[in-house]
């Protein structure tokens, strides 16, 4: 998938993930506090695959894999779209959602990439692949989070004239065979509007979700 279509993903998703669903002023919260109505449960697809409704962290439902294969943290303003979402068996899937922060007037676009076969372990192959996917050539940061490696890096690339960032990963779990290519972008929703796409928060944000990611073995019910 290349830049291109990570930008054909925002298109057909930002339109129905600028709902109302839940807000700082908690208008869509109930009497006990729980919330009433969310986009990541209200949309069919998407919420297949939440494991819960209740937030395993503020703002998060837990995402589970139809692969059994892992789990990440899922905006709960959030969207998937079934026509880009592929699966062939338990061996590979790839997701792509959106969320829009109307009040930061800024979209974020995540796609996962889950591959369990042989060639997840060759790590050379797997950050070729980011050329295919963004058309980056460039180095990665390697680093080690709680057993999992990680190679990192970031880039820019423009939306509507504008420039917007990228930031993403080869996730490599001490697991044979298993491996994830992560890949957060962040826009402005309405580019003639004051918008951060590039700020310390923005980051935070799609890094907090790279991170949340946990490959399993397999997934107990």
């Amino acid at each position: 998938m290349r830049i291109e279509m990570i930008l054909v993903i925002f298109a057909a998703l930002m339109l129905s993930s600028c709902g109302n669903y839940y807000n700082e002023e908690n208008e869509n919260l109930d009497a006990q506090g729980n919330n009433q109505k969310t986009l990541a449960l209200d949309d069919e697809f998407t919420k297949d695959f939440i494991a819960s409704d209740q937030e395993v962290v503020e703002g998060y439902y837990l995402f589970k894999s139809h692969t059994d294969g892992y789990t990440v943290h899922f905006p709960i303003n959030a969207s998937m779209d079934k026509a880009v979402y592929e699966r062939v068996g338990n061996q590979f899937e790839s997701v792509g959602f959106v969320e829009n922060d109307e009040i930061q007037n800024l979209s974020f676009i995540y796609n996962i990439y889950y591959d369990d076969q042989p060639r997840a372990n060759d790590i050379e192959f797997k950050l070729d692949m980011f050329d295919t996917y963004i058309d980056y050539k460039g180095d990665f940061k390697d680093y080690i989070r709680n057993r999992i490696t990680y190679y990192y890096a970031e880039d820019k690339f423009e939306f509507e004239g504008k420039e917007s960032s990228l930031y993403f990963s080869y996730i490599k779990p001490p697991l044979e065979n298993k491996g994830i290519q992560f890949i957060g972008s962040v826009l402005c929703i309405d580019y003639e509007k004051p918008c951060k796409q590039d700020s310390k928060e923005a980051k935070e944000k799609v890094l907090n979700i790279m991170h949340s990611i946990d490959v399993k073995s397999r997934i107990v019910n």
